[in-house]
């Protein structure tokens, strides 16, 4: 009877102990520093670079902190460092709290270092911290990477990670910057056959930047006045083998993520000259892609020869001219001049990547592979050099959702 009870307040002993030893690794939530985005610039020391890291505050804003905490939503530093992997522990000789890169939700370099040769062996230790997840988003700003997150000052959204979070997201949907995480950039480095776009950003405005149209821009461009934040996301850095070497603007961005059947692009609000009207006026549209594009490829003899077909829905949202879209002989027109728009210019954007760009800005290799019997044949084809004198041909197959409001001509004051 005694090693009956012995027995059973030995186990009810491990138990406990097996229970209790779950926690013992338990961290709380105050004793982390969250690095929400990470800045990366060339260091005045040929043989470091500058770490800028943007830390949120995990209390502010949320339930545990009451939502109504008197500390700073975040804390910026900057110093030079070997890497951004031991920096964390360079950081703490500053920041009181444990360094985490968790919820590190974007990376921004400045241009000057994107364009420097040495970024993209500097850039592979991030495949070496398990903390850093590769749905983390590159974006090329301007100006200094430090200077960048400074000047980055929202003003209706001041928690830093829901701040990017939205900017990202939205700008994604929109189509005026590319989904550029840190999966699609090191898939296109080991491609090796096509080209990498970057988000393009900056916090700094141009001074009397010229008129555009509404998606002509590159970041910064963007005459708007106000009482906003000055940091704008819109156009794309173009990389080739891992090292930034051109631009898009926000127009060419959004063409090619019309043609990337990979991005995640719903609807987008866009302009159109409007064929009814004289003094070149535009009316505005949603565009929507519900269905991937269709491509047929003949890549045997001198000029290879791509066919794509881009499937687009089409909803009339404006109607400057006051043209009745009741008739049919105007919905043909109309539906034929949108037609026409987007075939210009997604061929005029495929010619300046042949000619200027001399890649291609989304996979479109991988459509390919069907066309070859073994890798090998497909590595002997070198899509780097047959691209460029690739015959392309693009049809828009547009199909009208809706025409919008039947209108009749707008009477004068008085009449």
């Amino acid at each position: 009877m005694q090693k009956t009870k012995t027995l059973c307040r030995l186990l009810l002993f491990f138990l406990m102990l097996c229970l209790l030893s779950g926690c013992w690794d338990r961290e709380e939530l105050e004793d982390k520093a969250y690095v929400i985005g990470l800045g990366l610039d060339r260091s005045k020391d040929k043989d470091k670079i500058k770490i800028t890291m943007l830390l949120a505050n995990p209390e502010v804003g949320s339930m545990q902190g009451g939502g109504g905490s008197t500390e700073k939503p975040r804390e910026i530093i900057s110093f030079d460092a070997n890497d951004f992997i031991a920096a964390k522990a360079t950081a703490n000789s500053i920041i009181s709290r444990n360094i985490s890169y968790e919820l590190l939700r974007i990376f921004v370099v400045s241009e000057e270092f994107a364009r420097d040769s040495s970024f993209s062996t500097t850039f592979t230790d991030v495949l070496k911290d398990k903390e850093i997840r590769l749905n983390s988003y590159i974006a090329v700003s301007k100006e200094k990477a430090s200077q960048y997150f400074m000047n980055n000052k929202p003003r209706m959204e001041t928690r830093p990670h829901k701040y990017f979070q939205f900017m990202v997201s939205h700008g994604i949907e929109n189509g005026l910057i590319p989904d550029s995480n840190l999966f699609r950039y090191f898939q296109t480095a080991e491609r090796g056959s096509d080209l990498f776009l970057a988000m393009y950003t900056t916090a700094k405005r141009q001074k009397d930047p010229e008129i555009k149209r509404e998606d002509e821009y590159t970041a910064g461009e963007l005459n708007a006045t106000g009482e906003l934040d000055d940091t704008q996301f819109i156009g794309s850095a173009v990389f080739k083998s891992g090292v930034m070497f051109a631009t898009l603007t926000g127009q060419e961005t959004r063409t090619i993520n019309i043609l990337d059947d990979t991005t995640d692009i719903k609807d987008i609000l866009v302009n159109i000259p409007d064929p009814f009207s004289d003094n070149k006026k535009q009316f505005a549209a949603r565009v929507m892609k519900t269905k991937n594009n269709k491509i047929k490829m003949n890549l045997k003899g001198i000029t290879p020869k791509i066919f794509i077909t881009i499937p687009l829905q089409i909803e009339i949202m404006s109607n400057p001219s006051m043209v009745n879209f009741a008739k049919q002989k105007n919905q043909h027109i109309i539906k034929k001049h949108i037609a026409n728009h987007f075939e210009k210019g997604n061929i005029k954007l495929l010619k300046k990547t042949q000619t200027e760009l001399k890649g291609i800005p989304y996979p479109l290799p991988v459509y390919s592979k069907k066309y070859f019997a073994t890798i090998q044949e497909y590595k002997k084809f070198n899509w780097v050099k047959a691209y460029p004198r690739a015959d392309i041909h693009v049809k828009v197959d547009i199909t009208m959702v809706d025409y919008g409001n039947r209108t009749r001509n707008a009477k004068r004051l008085g009449e």
